[in-house]
């Protein structure tokens, strides 16, 4: 006959039918059945709980790399502009920028990538197959959509004037469109699209990018990229350019528009030829001036620059000097000329010219704030894999070159957290190798090696013991 027997275990009173039933030798046998937690004791109603189930793990993934930049990005201001300017597409635009920062090439293979990454935990809705990519990135190249994006973008690093640093670089490329062709720069020739640059001098991120044909001279590129970027509300204050955009009609205008300037002279230039041959006397002590531990001299000369008044920085650097007179030399033994002939009055020498009186102590690392826009360039190439160019139409190139400015903003933003003794490189190869296991409902990253510790703290990002899914 069967019963119905108690068990009070804590707070829960649990409830077991109980029986009695012989075995195969005939002896009686106490059985009994787990009803559950007793819930009414008059009217005999029971609850069972759920048994607890055991955790099935479902994937294991890269973790360390796209949490490392998330926990970053997501912090700037930047991030609220993406999801307000892109919507639906923010995602996806995320994933896009993060595989290149995490050193991605072909974005035919971002798919893979992002199968492999927490990233598709932190942006499952993203889409980024071989078609749609196309689509998102011929819809960044529509005028409509960088303008929105700038718009929104701009107030955010200058909100007021600003001294921009404008610089350019070549794209090789042989795409059929509009705004690739033969240039000429440095020495060589190359089918290819001229990148323009301009960074904020005082927080050192990139402000505006436009792109001209490869035939396009970069004198000819300056007026067009000021125009543009106060189109976009860019009020340039300043600008330092390099001695590629020294011409008449530039720097008429910077002196029309009251934009101040410092930009290297070109050296077949009259009045540099003349600035040399009239400051012979220009390592007098007087004018020794003291620059990353080493000693330069700077003298200023007043001048009278089309119908304004202007001031010259000649620049003599004794070491820099020393080497171009050796080389000079040694060619010349080489091939064979007179070495009674040899020129070395520019040997070691560059003039700057300024709108505006500097102190001399200022002057050559105010003009080495240039190399700003020079170690973007190089981020895009060597970090962002911006070469070589895959894109098969204008649009897309369009698009392609925003999704590589975004990148490049939320690198600049990595990069200032991990200080100098921690390239972006290092950083992701590290971090790479810390994985994750997936479960159903919570992410549990693997222990972290000491490498990886440091990189962590040293950007003052924390890693969760557990993370929600």
């Amino acid at each position: 006959m069967a019963f119905i027997r108690h068990k009070k275990i804590y707070n829960n009173t649990y409830a077991y039918e109980v029986w009695k039933v012989k075995d195969e030798n005939g002896i009686w046998r106490q059985r009994s059945k787990y009803l559950g937690v007793v819930t009414d004791f008059d009217t005999g109603a029971y609850e069972k709980k759920r048994a607890k189930r055991e955790k099935q793990e479902l994937t294991v993934l890269d973790y360390g790399d796209s949490y490392f930049i998330n926990s970053v990005v997501s912090s700037l201001p930047l991030f609220a502009v993406l999801k307000t300017v892109f919507g639906s597409l923010f995602e996806t635009l995320m994933v896009l920028a993060f595989h290149r920062i995490c050193g991605g090439q072909a974005m035919r293979h971002a798919q893979d990538w992002y199968e492999g990454n927490f990233i598709n935990q932190l942006f499952p809705n993203a889409d980024v197959t071989s078609q749609n990519i196309s689509r998102v990135l011929s819809y960044l190249g529509e005028e409509s959509v960088q303008r929105a994006f700038f718009g929104a973008y701009i107030p955010l690093v200058a909100p007021c004037e600003c001294g921009v640093v404008i610089d350019s670089t070549g794209l090789p490329n042989e795409i059929n469109m509009p705004i690739t062709d033969w240039g000429y720069h440095s020495g060589g020739v190359e089918f290819e699209t001229r990148l323009i640059l301009a960074v904020n001098r005082e927080n050192e991120m990139p402000l505006y990018f436009r792109y001209v044909a490869g035939n396009i001279g970069d004198v000819t590129t300056l007026a067009n990229t000021i125009k543009e970027m106060k189109q976009n509300g860019i009020e340039t204050s300043s600008a330092l350019v390099d001695a590629g955009y020294y011409s008449q009609s530039n720097l008429k205008m910077l002196f029309a528009a009251n934009i101040t300037f410092l930009i290297r002279m070109p050296s077949n230039r009259v009045v540099y030829k003349e600035i040399i041959a009239q400051n012979a006397d220009i390592e007098s002590p007087v004018y020794a001036v003291k620059h990353d531990k080493r000693g330069l001299f700077v003298k200023e000369v007043a001048i009278r620059l089309y119908d304004n008044d202007a001031f010259a920085y000649l620049v003599l650097d004794p070491e820099r000097r020393g080497k171009e007179i050796s080389k000079l030399v040694s060619q010349a033994t080489e091939n064979g000329s007179e070495l009674e002939k040899l020129d070395f009055c520019n040997c070691g020498k560059m003039v700057l010219l300024s709108s505006e009186k500097l102190n001399r102590e200022d002057v050559v690392p105010l003009y080495h704030t240039r190399q700003i826009a020079e170690r973007m360039f190089g981020i895009a190439k060597d970090d962002l894999n911006i070469l070589p160019l895959r894109t098969h139409s204008e649009p897309n190139f369009k698009g392609f070159m925003l999704l590589i400015f975004i990148s490049l903003i939320m690198t600049c933003a990595i990069k200032s957290r991990l200080g100098k003794k921690i390239s972006i490189e290092q950083a992701v190869s590290a971090l790479k190798n810390l994985k994750c296991k997936v479960y159903d409902d919570e992410v549990i990253p693997n222990e972290v090696t000491k490498k990886q510790r440091v990189i962590f703290e040293t950007a003052d990002v924390v890693v969760p013991k557990v993370c929600g899914v």
